[in-house]
C-alpha cells in the first residue's frame, strides 16, 4: 500500500515514523524493517523479535474484531 508523500505513519517493528513500506492487517511496517525481516536468518537473534512484532500485529487483529 502506498501512502501519500505527506503521511507520516508509525512502523510497528522500529517505531519511526515513515512514508514508505507496507501494510499487514491494518499494522505498518517500513521499508526498511521489511527489508530487514525477509533477511533475517532464523539463527539471528533478531528474528525472535520480529517473530514477536508480527504476532502483535495478528493479535491485536483478533482482539479489534472482539472489540
Amino acid at each position: 500500500m502506498q501512502n501519500n508523500i505527506t503521511d507520516q505513519i508509525r512502523c510497528i517493528v522500529c517505531e519511526k515514523e515513515c512514508q514508505e513500506g507496507i501494510t499487514v492487517l491494518a499494522e505498518f511496517i517500513c521499508r526498511d524493517c521489511e527489508a530487514e525481516i525477509v533477511n533475517t536468518d532464523v539463527k539471528d537473534k533478531k528474528y525472535a523479535y520480529f517473530v514477536l512484532q508480527m504476532k502483535n500485529i495478528w493479535t491485536q487483529d483478533i482482539s479489534d474484531q472482539f472489540s
